[in-house]
């Protein structure tokens, strides 16, 4: 009985930290891209948080045990926040990346072209589901996930298990960051939305130097003719935008780090 008692304390601790990096983990899974899919089993889930919280289990720094449920739930609490700001960061460029298709789609004319997502079950245009399945291909194709896995591990070294302390600048940060989602989106989509005004302008011209021509006949298939001229155009700097803006998500992530570390 006495050596049940010393085994339980001192294996207690170490499995208290690696079930709040599991809590941590499973908020980055959570929004982790594919996996943030409403169609992905919760059992799916929650073995890939399981087994990247065995592939960390040697960052972690075993702590004592809190003294209280009360102090317990906090813990559970901080380490699901830090894991949840951390994917939401990798999130915002994909929501991005799918503003800039609903952008693109709804000035060619394509508001009411829309397919069923069935990752998310809601209506999205199509160009903006094309835009962000390709964005899902270059992120696995650039082994961006992989950035992501050692950032997770990284994490345990900036932010030791219940080390967390809440920081006003990291929640300013997290603002920040969310209101770059439009402009990323805009950016995205600027080449396609410069071409349509172009466009427009000209048939505006038209309009008014040759009435007989009807311009609403000419104009709706012209609108997407360039359209999708200007999407098979700039496709091959799509994966150098994308790997811009992971880089970019990169440092924010980071920085998050830092400030919640301090």
């Amino acid at each position: 009985m006495k050596e049940l008692s010393v085994l339980i304390t001192h294996y207690l601790p170490y499995s208290y930290c690696f079930f709040l990096a599991l809590m941590r983990i499973f908020g980055i899974v959570y929004f982790f891209p594919f996996f943030s899919s409403m169609s992905v089993p919760w059992q799916t889930k929650a073995g890939l948080a399981l087994a990247l919280s065995f592939i960390t289990l040697p960052f972690l720094k075993v702590h004592v045990l809190p003294m209280s449920i009360w102090e317990m739930g906090i813990s559970i609490l901080r380490e699901l926040f830090i894991g949840i700001s951390l994917g939401f960061i990798v999130q915002v460029i994909f929501d991005a990346i799918q503003l800039a298709g609903q952008i693109i789609g709804y000035q060619m004319g394509f508001a009411i072209v829309n397919v069923i997502d069935p990752y998310a079950n809601i209506q999205v245009s199509i160009i903006a589901k094309f835009k962000e399945l390709l964005a899902l291909l270059i992120f696995f194709c650039i082994n961006a996930h992989y950035s992501l896995i050692t950032s997770l591990s990284k994490s345990f070294e900036f932010i030791p298990i219940s080390r967390w302390a809440f920081n006003n600048r990291m929640v300013a940060q997290m603002i920040q960051w969310t209101g770059k989602m439009f402009v990323i989106g805009l950016e995205i989509a600027a080449p396609v939305l410069v071409t349509l005004l172009l466009t427009n302008v000209a048939l505006a011209l038209i309009a008014r130097t040759m009435p007989q021509i009807n311009v609403f006949i000419i104009g709706f298939p012209l609108e997407i003719g360039m359209g999708f001229l200007m999407l098979g155009i700039t496709l091959p700097f799509f994966s150098w935008c994308f790997r811009h803006f992971f880089e970019m998500g990169l440092y924010e992530m980071w920085l998050n780090l830092r400030l919640g570390g301090m």
